[in-house]
């Protein structure tokens, strides 16, 4: 296999699942990563193709969500299915934690596309979605085409060492999460109570 063949099959894959469809990136980058130690593929090409792969494909699911649910005929059905009410308040509570969630997601195989497309419904700022996704693809990238790289023939370390980190990153992102929600409610609270004064 020749290095674009390899870089581009890897790149291919990694954009499709990034569509929605059920693959696990984290294998496909440690691939990456094996490709690069054996010479089949160059760090630069290889780093910028398969980043900008996930990077697009999940641009793209959240553009076709975000659009979706912002239909007027779509919208109004949510609201009188969910509640105005209800829905503003789950838009504003995705608003102040959508970006612990969409962070979680990466690397959280089985939920990102859920994830990506209930941002795309509560309307989720592009700017903000944008941030926090090209910096969780750029520390998952980085990550896992290192553990490729530098577990070399080593396929069992790799593989060990990939699952740990994901449940490391998961677990702090779910501390990050609890103490970010547990703060806000808190800090709610006050001022509700200042304000009752």
């Amino acid at each position: 296999m020749n290095f674009q063949s390899a870089t581009w099959a890897i790149a291919l894959t990694l954009f499709v699942g990034a569509l929605g469809l059920p693959i696990p990136e984290n294998p496909l980058l440690v691939g990456g990563g094996y490709a690069v130690f054996k010479q089949i593929s160059t760090p630069a090409a290889g780093l910028a193709m398969w980043y900008l792969a996930i990077i697009i494909g999940d641009a793209i699911l959240f553009a076709v969500s975000h659009w979706f649910f912002t239909l007027p005929a779509l919208s109004a059905l949510m609201k009188r299915f969910f509640g105005a009410k209800r829905f503003e308040t789950y838009q504003k509570a995705f608003a102040d934690l959508g970006g612990w969630a969409l962070f979680l997601a990466r690397f959280t195989f089985g939920i990102r596309a859920v994830v990506y497309i209930a941002a795309g419904a509560a309307r989720y700022p592009w700017k903000r979605f944008l941030l926090v996704d090209g910096l969780s693809v750029a520390i998952q990238v980085i990550l896992f085409v290192g553990i490729g790289y530098f577990a070399g023939d080593r396929i069992a370390w790799a593989e060990d060492a990939g699952e740990k980190i994901v449940l490391v990153l998961g677990i702090l992102a779910l501390v990050t999460l609890l103490i970010t929600w547990i703060s806000s409610s808190f800090l709610k609270r006050l001022s509700a109570r200042s304000r009752n004064r």
